[in-house]
């Protein structure tokens, strides 16, 4: 962090967890700072758009608003993913929306300027007499993007490499677990559009400190003592063990529970007994509020087991609790009567206290002080 001191009514923020007040309010709030996580944190860092089993076939594509930019991944003619950003070179007209599939070539609605499923121009009506007019000039503009056990990442920032987003470090972790990711589908899909700011549905799945509480049924899913923990730079991988006997997925008390984070806003968890992996990805819009989107993966071909139960809980019973507790959050982070709390860490750093939540404050900290 450097000189940069961040501090608020009670006091400021320090690197050792079990001295250090939360981040202050505004830092949930202000316009400002939002503003400047958009450029200096979403703009830079590697983003999760979707799996390669989105795009099965040539032609097939996939439109996102991501970090503020409209974005187009593609499977090309050489069946190679391709990233552009989604925008005709003509008068900066969207090309192409949802999801699908389209011919050999993208044609802009607004003049149908065509492209190439590699982003060159191929056609522009009525530009033979344009003075020096070099279709060369206006292809679309690439996108950085990634692979990661079958999962697509993408990078605004031309000179980024997955290794600064340690994204083989993880992928090795996932592989590792589920072998057979990158042939995985995503069987179900939900959005919630969620009253909260961005990092208050993060900062709650970085600690297990409220589960037993907020979580009862959750609770008893899995053994608070024991398991592995594996952090790096850019990610965070725990492994728990099963309690025997949880309903809907037989656990027999081994099973491993996962849970991955993927700096800065990739929520990732396998539950016990199941070969399932359920992908949030919790995405900024303005100070107050956020869009989650949750893909839940599972092996092709016929549905396999458990899949109902990891979907029910997951979507009915479990997001359900954390949505109705960061929405409350966020009313009192904006109230007149909050402003700072403390950390409650433990000297293991362990999941069940709040030291990952100190450490992505001091990730979203780092990242703020660099220079535009």
């Amino acid at each position: 962090m450097g000189e940069h001191i961040v501090s608020g009514e009670k006091g400021g923020f320090d690197k050792n967890a079990q001295k250090s007040f939360t981040l202050p309010s505004r830092y949930y709030t202000d316009e400002a700072i939002h503003q400047q996580e958009i450029r200096k944190i979403f703009q830079r860092s590697w983003l999760y758009v979707g799996h390669v089993s989105d795009l099965p076939e040539v032609g097939s594509y996939i439109t996102e608003d991501i970090a503020g930019q409209p974005v187009l991944i593609l499977r090309a003619k050489d069946n190679e993913i391709r990233a552009f950003f989604n925008v005709c070179q003509h008068r900066g007209h969207l090309l192409l929306s949802g999801r699908g599939k389209t011919g050999n070539r993208i044609v802009c609605p607004y003049h149908a300027w065509c492209y190439g499923l590699d982003g060159t121009l191929a056609t522009a009506r009525m530009t033979r007499d344009v003075a020096d007019f070099d279709r060369a000039d206006f292809g679309l503009k690439t996108i950085q993007h990634a692979l990661v056990a079958g999962m697509i990442f993408i990078n605004f920032d031309p000179n980024a490499k997955p290794e600064d987003g340690d994204l083989p470090a993880f992928e090795k972790t996932i592989l590792g677990h589920l072998p057979e990711m990158p042939e995985y589908a995503a069987y179900h899909r939900f959005d919630f559009d969620i009253t909260a700011n961005w990092k208050v549905v993060v900062d709650n799945f970085s600690e297990g400190y409220h589960i037993p509480i907020a979580h009862p049924t959750l609770a008893t899913l899995y053994n608070e003592k024991g398991g592995t923990s594996q952090v790096g730079k850019r990610y965070k991988f725990f492994q728990k063990t099963a309690k025997a006997g949880f309903g809907g997925f037989e656990t027999k008390g081994d099973e491993p529970y996962m849970t991955w984070f993927l700096w800065p806003n990739l929520c990732l968890l396998s539950l016990p007994g199941s070969p399932q992996l359920i992908v949030l990805r919790i995405s900024p819009n303005g100070p107050g509020r956020s869009l989650e989107h949750a893909d839940i993966y599972s092996p092709s071909g016929a549905e396999t087991p458990n899949l109902t139960a990891v979907t029910s809980l997951f979507a009915q019973m479990f997001n359900q609790e954390d949505i109705a507790l960061v929405e409350s959050v966020q009313r009192g982070l904006s109230s007149l009567g909050y402003d700072q709390g403390r950390y409650v860490a433990d000297r293991e750093n362990s999941w069940f206290s709040e030291s990952g939540l100190h450490s992505f404050h001091q990730q979203i900290l780092d990242d703020l002080s660099t220079e535009s």
